[in-house]
């Protein structure tokens, strides 16, 4: 039997937004090669609704200074500029090129946007309140 229409979703996620053209382009293709019931139609869409956070030369210099800013503190703020392929609404941000975009300075945790039991790491709030005000302090000198 076949139903009077049909749907099909996918979630795709990329490292780079110029990644979106070629995943498009092997979709779209892939779609007009593989019409195999006679007599139906194949209309398709692709949207780009989440771009990732790609790092560039302003934001990796804006989170060696969150680095050293941490550093005060006697802490390690780790720094990982490779892009994991998932979207973020940081990137929308970033996607206009004036502002630098760093993310994942907040609060120290577990289970973020998950189904199980999120939870913070209690210590990591007064580090991490400080690290944000100095952030601010040194954007408004500059």
């Amino acid at each position: 039997m076949i139903p009077d229409t049909a749907t099909a979703n996918a979630d795709v996620r990329v490292r780079r937004v110029a990644d979106f053209d070629v995943i498009e382009r092997a979709f779209r293709a892939g779609v007009s090669r593989s019409h195999l019931v006679p007599d139906t139609k194949v209309e398709a869409t692709f949207e780009r609704r989440r771009p990732p956070l790609e790092a560039t030369d302003r934001s990796r210099a804006l989170a060696r200074k969150a680095q050293a800013v941490y550093a005060e503190l006697g802490k390690e703020l780790g720094v990982d500029d490779s892009s994991k392929g998932a979207g973020t609404d940081a990137a929308f941000a970033a996607l206009s090129g004036k502002p630098a975009v760093v993310e994942n300075f907040g609060l120290q945790g577990f289970n973020y946007h998950s189904s199980e039991a999120e939870f913070v790491e209690l210590d990591s709030i007064e580090p991490r309140l400080y690290l944000l005000a100095r952030m601010i302090m040194e954007a408004s000198r500059e």
